[in-house]
């Protein structure tokens, strides 16, 4: 009776794999930007080398609801907010120094069509929230939650990574503000935005890029999935093990 249950069970589960493997779900991406490109502070370029790159993974889902546009919360115009669209936000800085590692668990996409000025289409992945036109600090009232590193006397403070119309050979790729299917298929940039250790809400106020790197050649390939029905099988075998006992066992 036992083995009559689990195998019964286990078809189950397996038909519950093969529907969910129907269902459109958020897809698992992989990113590298490898090459470094600029960063106006000297230091953080000689620290992190100029043969770094940057490579990593981050979750997309396209059918995130639209959350509301940047004019709304303070922010230049233009942009369409979908906060949550991009999840489990990873990556590893490849250089010279070891343990560059950060993670996010959730950021907003902030997409423009033909936003003014200066008219351009462009999209952006945020793992945290940027500072407001003409301000240095970043507002207080979002939480952050990127889990970053410390390197020489500046701590990773925010990771973005965005396409521009016009930028390497890229034309207009957005027709609306519905949220993109994938992410653009073109090059884009990354960016990490550091702040001083010393003082991580920048009470002095210096430029909040001033201790940006930038890394350029930044493509996002989707990672590879089991065919639809690989997991339904593996436990269909696990089943066919358990009648093979239930068998032997008589």
């Amino acid at each position: 009776m036992a083995l009559r249950q689990f195998t019964a069970a286990l078809a189950a589960v397996a038909a519950s794999c093969i529907s969910v493997s129907a269902m459109a779900a958020p897809v698992v991406y992989n990113y590298s930007a490898s090459t470094f490109f600029s960063s106006p502070d000297a230091t953080l370029r000689a620290l992190l080398g100029t043969s770094a790159s940057v490579s990593g993974s981050f979750v997309y889902d396209a059918a995130t609801p639209f959350t509301t546009y940047s004019q709304n919360i303070g922010y230049a115009a233009g942009g369409a907010l979908y906060s949550g669209a991009i999840s489990q936000l990873s990556g590893t800085v490849n250089s010279s120094v070891s343990g560059l590692t950060f993670t996010d668990a959730s950021g907003t996409i902030s997409q423009g069509n033909e936003a003014a000025p200066p008219g351009l289409d462009w999209f952006t992945m945020n793992a945290d929230a940027t500072p407001r036109p003409g301000q240095n600090t970043t507002p207080a009232e979002y939480a952050r939650d990127l889990a970053g590193f410390t390197v020489g006397a500046y701590t990773l403070h925010n990771v973005r990574l965005y396409w521009i119309e016009g930028s390497f050979g890229a034309t207009d790729f957005i027709s609306s503000d519905a949220l993109l299917p994938t992410p653009p298929s073109f090059n884009g940039v990354l960016a990490l935005d550091f702040v001083l250790t010393a003082d991580p809400t920048n009470i002095a106020n210096t430029p909040y890029n001033s201790r940006t790197v930038y890394f350029t050649g930044l493509t996002v390939v989707a990672a590879p999935v089991p065919e639809p029905g690989t997991s339904a099988l593996a436990l269909a075998g696990m089943a066919g093990v358990a009648l093979a006992l239930r068998r032997r066992k008589a």
